[in-house]
Formats: C-alpha cells, structure tokens, sequence
C-alpha cells in the first residue's frame, strides 16, 4: 500500500502535468467591430411630413350632403390648412338643395368647372405643385351618422387605413361655421398610393404621349368590368374610385366618361335612383323639373343581365354654360355602378349612339372591388 506522501505526490505530479506548476490562467481582450452602426433615433418631424393628409368638410342640406375635400401631402396642407377653413366660411348655401353652393375665392386659387361627380374643382398653388379642392355632393337620407361613418372610412381607405368605428369617427368631427349653414370636418392621415401614369401605355418604346388622337385600345378588361372603347375616346384620369375613365375632346369642347362603384350599404343615398338622377339633372341646370317630368325622363336599362336606370340631361343655353349629362346606374353583386358622360353639350349630344354601345358592351366579371 502506498503511503500518505507517496499518494500527495502523486497527485501532485499529474496536476503539474494538467495546469503548468504554480502558473496562472492568461485572460486575453479582444475588440470587435460592431456589425452594424447604432440606429440613430426616430425624427417624428420627418415621418410626419412624409405623410398624406385629407380634410374634408361635409354639409347637409334637406336631401343633398355638400363635399369640399382637401387632400395632398403633409407639408403642403400645413400651408393651406387655415386658407381652407377661411374658404369654408365664404361658403354660402342657395335656397334650395337643387341649387349649387357659392363662395369667394382667394387671389391665387382658380376654379375649374364641373366635371364627372364634381361640382367644381379649386386649385390651390403650392411650391409641391398645385393641391385640390373637390366640391361635390351625394343624395342624404337624413340619418346622420349612419352618412358620415361610411363616407369618413372610404377616404381612410384611400389613405391606406384601416376603417374606424362610430364613436371614434365622431370624435374627430368638428363643427365649423358657413356663411348660412354649418359643416363638419375631419382630418385624416395616412400613406395614399402613388399616383400612376395616365397613359396606358406609358413605358412603351415608341409609344404616342398621353392626349394624342391616337386611338386607344378597343376593348379593356379589368378586375371586375370588361368592355369595349368607342372608336375617338381618349383615356382619362384613372383614380381609386374610378374603374374606368376617358375623354373626347373637339377643339374646345370636350366630355369626360367615368365609371365608378360605390358599395349598396352606403344606405339610400347612393342607391336612391330618383336622388341621384335629381342631382344629376340640377348639375345640368335642369333645376325646374317636377317629380313626374323627371320619372319621365328615366328610362330602364340592362346592362350584362343587371337591372338599372338611364337618363339624358341636356343642359338649357346659359350664361353659365352648364354641362350635359347622360347617367346610367346599375345594382350589380352589392354595388351602384354609376357610368357618366359630362361635358359640353354638343360633344355628349354626338356621342350619344358611342355612349349607349359602351353600355351595351359592359360585362361584370366578378365582385366588384
């Protein structure tokens, strides 16, 4: 048996071997460069200026709902922002509903006339470029709230946002003060889409630039409409709501084409055919029209087995030359499809026939969306 001290040196010896005689550990420090630069702190000042803003300011009169809607982006609407409630409080209703709202413009902005769903349109200067005024109007049934929820949530949607509830919408409202008359306005933020050409075949090598008289395609499709182009139709201004758009111009004359769909749940004031056609017909300055004159004026239509209404409004001779408007609208998978020509009389008198088989042509090939 070994002994005690042959066992100490034992024990000795092999850790001599494991870990050095009497040696220390070496602690060695190295510096690493980091893999990636420390992220610098969020400039709210610029992420707030790259947004998008809409004001928008919505007055009731018995059965119509007045639109003036402000939309552009941050910076700019920071410089009009107080121009356009001083605008707002220019604003002065007519008598009646049938009668278009007037005001006072400042200096620089221009007004141009009517066109598709639009009263007017008022351009504002701006270093960005010039910023929009849409003036319109849409049939009201009397049910506030149940008008600017849905109205408020469509231009969320074209802001990129998600819709608000009721209570929320409510609270963003205020109350501002007309000539004769009170609006409420809300102001929205969000990211809209950027704007594509208007010319489809922008990109094209060789192809003609947008307003040319070089015909466009004969036939289109799209995600939830087909149909084919009259021969001399130019394409249009494409927007969210538009599906389709075109122009003819002669000369100085000229008429727009648009199609449009708006959801059946927005309540009568998009579905009401007799609203709708009364507005159109007081956009012509056919103001004097009886309920039967105007029944009368209606005519049915079908367009792709769908059920709906039709009407020619041709505006009187007047100083303030008015537009004609020929309108069709349709309930189609639970939406108004609304298709109009606007603009000068004797250009939408001519194109009648062309209008009527665009009409003829429409084929829905889907939910519209």
């Amino acid at each position: 048996m070994p002994t005690r001290l042959a066992l100490t040196l034992l024990v000795c010896s092999t850790a001599a071997l494991i870990f050095g005689c009497n040696s220390k550990e070496e602690v060695k420090v190295y510096t690493a460069a980091p893999t990636s630069a420390p992220r610098k702190p969020l400039d709210a000042k610029l992420v707030a200026s790259l947004l998008d803003h809409t004001l928008a300011a919505i007055v009731p009169q018995d059965d119509i709902a007045w639109f003036f809607k402000l939309a552009g982006p941050a910076p700019a609407l920071d410089r009009h922002r107080e121009a356009f409630y001083e605008f707002l409080a220019t604003v002065k209703l007519g008598d009646k509903s049938t009668e278009n709202p007037s005001w006072t413009l400042p200096e620089t902005w221009e007004e141009k006339p009517a066109s598709q769903m639009r009263i007017a349109t008022l351009l504002i200067p701006d270093e960005q470029g010039p910023l929009e005024i849409a003036v319109s109007s849409l049939p009201y049934s009397g049910d506030w709230q149940a008008f600017l929820v849905p109205n408020v949530n469509r231009w969320l949607g074209q802001l990129q946002e998600k819709p608000l509830d009721a209570e929320t919408i409510l609270k963003l409202a205020k109350k501002v003060k007309l000539t004769n008359a009170t609006a409420t306005c809300v102001e929205l933020v969000g990211r809209a889409p950027k704007k594509q050409s208007n010319n489809p075949h922008a990109g094209i090598p060789g192809a003609p630039p947008i307003g040319t008289s070089s015909p466009p395609p004969r036939s289109a499709v799209g995600k939830a409409l087909s149909y084919k182009t009259p021969k001399g139709w130019l394409p249009g201004k494409i927007s969210t709501m538009r599906k389709a758009a075109f122009r003819v111009v002669q000369g100085d004359a000229q008429a727009e084409i648009t199609v449009i769909d708006l959801p059946a749940s927005g309540g009568t004031q998009v579905t009401d055919v007799q609203a709708n056609m009364q507005r159109w017909a007081g956009q012509a300055g056919l103001t004097d029209l009886d309920t039967d004159q105007l029944k009368q004026l209606i005519q049915p239509i079908t367009l792709d087995a769908s059920e709906g209404s039709y009407a020619e409004f041709v505006s009187p001779e007047s100083p303030d030359r008015r537009p004609s408007i020929y309108a069709a609208m349709v309930v189609h998978q639970g939406k108004v499809w609304f298709f109009k020509m606007t603009g000068d009389t004797e250009i939408v008198v001519a194109q009648q026939k062309a209008f009527r088989e665009f009409l003829d042509s429409v084929k829905f090939n889907g939910p519209a969306g």
